[in-house]
C-alpha cells in the first residue's frame, strides 16, 4: 500500500470509508492533481454538515433584519414601582433646583423640563403655597415633582409638605385607569393615584392617610368636572 493511500485510509479511519472509496479518492486527487488543481470530493456527511451551517446562518441573518424593520419600543415600568421611588428620594433631603411660591411658575419650569403639556396642578393644591420642583428619575423613567405647603406657615423652610407627581401614564404599566384615586401606604407614606388622559398624578405626603385624603377629596379642578359632568348629561339626553 503506498504512503499516500495510507495517509488517506487513517485520515477516514473515523468515517468508516470502504477500501473502494479510498482508492476512488486517491484516484481524483491524482486526476485533479494532473489538470493544475487539487479538488476533493467533499463525503456526503461533511457536506451535509456545511449545508446545514449555511441555512442556520441565513435564518439569523433574516432573523436580524425583520427585526430592524420594527419600530423601537421603550421599556415600561411597573407602577408599583412609584411609590417605593418616592420614599427612597425623600429619604435623604432633596435639592430642589426651582423654588417659588406661585404653582404656575413652578409648571411652566416642569414643562420646559418634558412634562405632559396638559397636566394641571389639582385645584386644592393651588390654593396652597408652593415650595419647590424637580423632575425624578424613577428607574429611568421621569417624573415631575411639584411640592407644596399643607399648612400656612410663611416664611418657614420646616413643616408638612404634600407632593405631587405627574407622569405620562404611556411609560408605566399598570397604571391607574379612571379619574378615580387609588389609595396606598407604605413606610409611613400615604399615596393616592389618578389618571387623565396620558397623565398619572401622584399625590403622596409623608402623613397617615386621613390628613392626605382632605388634599385628595378636592384635588379635582370643580369647574372642569362640571363641564364634564354637563357634557355627559347632554349626550345622555340626546341618545333617548
Amino acid at each position: 500500500m503506498s504512503d499516500l493511500r495510507q495517509q488517506i485510509q487513517k485520515h477516514y479511519d473515523a468515517q468508516a470509508l470502504s477500501a473502494e472509496r479510498v482508492d476512488a479518492i486517491v484516484v481524483e486527487g491524482r486526476a485533479a492533481a494532473l489538470e493544475g488543481e487539487k479538488i476533493v470530493t467533499m463525503p456526503q456527511q461533511h457536506a451535509g454538515l456545511w449545508r446545514m451551517g449555511w441555512a442556520v446562518a441565513a435564518a439569523l441573518v433574516l432573523f436580524a433584519g425583520l427585526s430592524a424593520l420594527r419600530p423601537w419600543e421603550p421599556m415600561r415600568l411597573s407602577y408599583v414601582m412609584m411609590a417605593p421611588r418616592i420614599v427612597d428620594f425623600f429619604a435623604t433631603p432633596p435639592e430642589l433646583p426651582k423654588r417659588s411660591q406661585s404653582p404656575e411658575e413652578l409648571r411652566t419650569w416642569l414643562l420646559a423640563q418634558g412634562a405632559p403639556s396638559n397636566f394641571q396642578i389639582p385645584a386644592k393644591l393651588r390654593g396652597l403655597k408652593s415650595f419647590g420642583c424637580q423632575v425624578v428619575d424613577v428607574h429611568g423613567h421621569p417624573a415631575y415633582l411639584t411640592c407644596f405647603w399643607s399648612e400656612k406657615k410663611p416664611g418657614v423652610d420646616d413643616g408638612s409638605l404634600v407632593h405631587l407627581f405627574v407622569a405620562k401614564r404611556s411609560e408605566f404599566r399598570d397604571a391607574p385607569t379612571s379619574a378615580t384615586p387609588v389609595y396606598r401606604e407604605l413606610s409611613g407614606w400615604s399615596f393616592a393615584a389618578w389618571t387623565d388622559g396620558d397623565v398619572v398624578y401622584t399625590m403622596a405626603a409623608a402623613a397617615p392617610m386621613e390628613q392626605l385624603r382632605k388634599f385628595v377629596a378636592q384635588a379635582h379642578d370643580p369647574e372642569r368636572e362640571g363641564l364634564v359632568a354637563a357634557e355627559t348629561r347632554k349626550r345622555r339626553s340626546l341618545s333617548l
